[in-house]
């Protein structure tokens, strides 16, 4: 577990894990929190059968981070814990370059954080 995950774990927070297979280069979601919550995504990783690009972002077009995807390959960068700031904001990603049915897959470990 990595030391942003045992800070929120050690709060109490339950831990979620998301999986998604993307199709094509439409927006896709990671993580929509519901109402009154916030995201927190401390681990991530994505594989990729064709070459292209991943970019992540939070609710209202913020951009998070932008990475190479390389085919068939699996990424996992060290990301620390990307902590949204919006309530009920999802995290989502868009693919660039190459993509087709189950052309990437994505998977990511968090937590939702209420809003007190």
């Amino acid at each position: 577990m990595s030391a942003g995950a045992e800070f929120y774990f050690s709060k109490g927070y339950t831990p979620i894990v998301r999986s998604v297979a993307v199709s094509g280069l439409d927006t896709f979601t990671i993580a929509a929190p519901g109402t009154s919550n916030r995201v927190v995504l401390t681990n991530i990783s994505f594989s990729s059968n064709a070459a292209g690009t991943i970019a992540f972002y939070f609710e209202g077009n913020d951009l998070i981070a932008q990475y190479f995807r390389q085919a068939s390959a699996t990424v996992t960068p060290q990301i620390g814990a990307w902590e949204s700031t919006i309530l009920s904001g999802r995290i989502f990603g868009r693919l660039g370059g190459v993509s087709g049915t189950d052309g990437c897959y994505v998977n990511a470990e968090g937590f939702f954080i209420p809003q007190i």
